[in-house]
This record gives structure tokens, sequence and C-alpha cells, in this order.
């Protein structure tokens, strides 16, 4: 029994030595981190990667998406690319996308409109389709009202 006791007056002790060195250890980690990553206005340059790393939105990534002409039965892919503005991206259509939709090769702008539309246009400005949000990945044609085309996002 007294052996019983010392082994629990020993581990009773050296529990709250660790514990005590572990909250004064862990206390003195971000004062020390923070002493080390310099001033970036002082020293002129951009702060290291992580240090007040930017928001980014991942509201629409970079995606293929598969264009369908209901009424003609022709399919081909497209990409929305990288961000141009805060409101517009990218956009490539291979040639073969003229049996789609006349004009769509041409698009090379995706805009994301206030009330949610998207528009295709072309590098002149000039739109070629606009599209409304679907269904999950999807969006439909809204201008011009005979086309019956569907974008869909290919994972």
């Amino acid at each position: 029994m007294k052996a019983y006791l010392q082994v629990l007056s020993v581990s009773a002790v050296s529990a709250a030595a660790s514990a005590v060195l572990l909250s004064l250890w862990i206390g003195q980690g971000p004062a020390v981190v923070a002493d080390q990553v310099p001033d970036s206005i002082t020293v002129g340059s951009t702060p290291p990667a992580g240090v007040f790393a930017p928001q980014i939105s991942a509201a629409s990534p970079p995606a293929v998406f598969s264009v369908s002409n209901f009424s003609r039965k022709t399919v081909c892919l497209v990409e929305r690319g990288a961000t141009l503005t805060s409101r517009s991206r990218d956009f490539f259509a291979p040639p073969d996308c003229e049996s789609v939709w006349p004009g769509l090769a041409r698009a090379t702008n995706w805009t994301q409109n206030e009330d949610g539309s998207v528009t295709l246009s072309t590098v002149h400005g000039a739109p070629v389709l606009t599209l409304v949000r679907g269904k999950s990945f999807s969006y439909e044609v809204a201008d011009p009202a005979e086309a019956d085309l569907a974008l869909l996002m290919v994972p």
C-alpha cells in the first residue's frame, strides 16, 4: 500500500510540473513568432507567404463546361479561365463550338452581372449569350430567347 501511495504522489507531482512548464512554454510561443515577422511597411517589402495573406474568393474558380444545343443536338467544351477584373473572367471556346451556337467561338469574356446572370461577350464587348444560373453547376441561356442551350460544369 505504501508503494502505491508513493507512485501516486510522484505521478501527481510530475503531471502538475509538466502542466506548469507546458503552459509557460506555450504562453511564450506566439510572442516569439510575432517578434520574428518584420514590419512590411518599415522594411519596404511584402510580407512572407502566409502572413497577412489576402482572402481569395473561390466563388467561381476556373472551370470547364459542356455546352449543349438541344435543338441541333450538338455539344462542345468551353473554359472559364483566369480573373480579368472583379466581375469578369477569361473565356475560351474552340472553333468546333460554332456548330453549337454561331459566334460562341468568338466569345472571350465571361462577365458576372449584378443580377446574377452571366454575359459571354467578344473581345469588342458585343454580347454573344446571356446565361442564368440553373440547378447545381449549370447555366441556361436567357438571351437570345431562341437559343436552346445549357452549360454544365464538368467535374
